[in-house]
């Protein structure tokens, strides 16, 4: 297998394992022990980690090693602030020509936050809305466990934007944005490994 190629199935086995939260919040990652288990000397593995740092999937604290971020409440909230503010961004103005469509159902909030964001002519929008995405890929997967009534919620989102009523689509961004900051302390507590899923 070239360096390439390694370097890209090590690169995305990591991220694999934060999005899915097998490697948790806080959790040092030593390149010697993920190289073994997936395989690879230990280049190709610091290298996938600098790449993850610089996408903020992972820290280097003080350059004392790698590790998962910890999620405080103050950032966790900072994380769905910033998530509120690029999808209001993303509805002003008019749609891009080659603006998607909504997908189709079950959607969840990566997949509607995505497609709200391809809708606006400036393609950094979608970029950021897709590494935030990444960045809270961990903190979605909880999210079916602490609020009721998700799928209704997803199905109003998707169904105010496929009909192009921004109005609509506005109230029930601010209604999700609502319940999710309302449960922040629990999904801590989850991710942290201090609450059980």
């Amino acid at each position: 297998m070239s360096p390439g190629a390694t370097f890209e199935r090590v690169y995305l086995a990591l991220k694999a394992s934060i999005f899915s939260g097998e490697l948790r919040p806080g959790e040092q990652l030593d390149p010697r022990a993920l190289g073994e288990d997936l395989a690879s000397s230990i280049t190709p593995v610091r290298d996938a980690l600098h790449r993850l740092v610089g996408e903020r999937l992972v820290e280097a604290p003080r350059n004392d090693g790698f590790r998962v971020p910890l999620l405080s409440e103050a950032s966790l909230r900072h994380l769905y602030g910033w998530n509120q503010e690029l999808l209001a961004l993303a509805l002003r103005g008019p749609p891009a020509p080659s603006a998607r469509s909504a997908p189709s159902e079950p959607a969840g909030m990566a997949e509607l936050a995505l497609a709200i964001a391809q809708r606006h002519p400036n393609p950094e929008i979608a970029f950021a809305v897709a590494q935030l995405n990444g960045r809270m890929a961990a903190v979605r997967a909880q999210e079916p466990a602490l609020v009721s009534g998700i799928d209704a919620e997803m199905r109003q989102i998707r169904d105010s934007f496929e009909a192009g009523d921004a109005a609509a689509l506005r109230r029930a961004l601010a209604t999700s944005h609502r319940r999710r900051l309302r449960i922040v302390p629990q999904l801590v507590e989850v991710l942290a490994g201090t609450q059980p899923a």
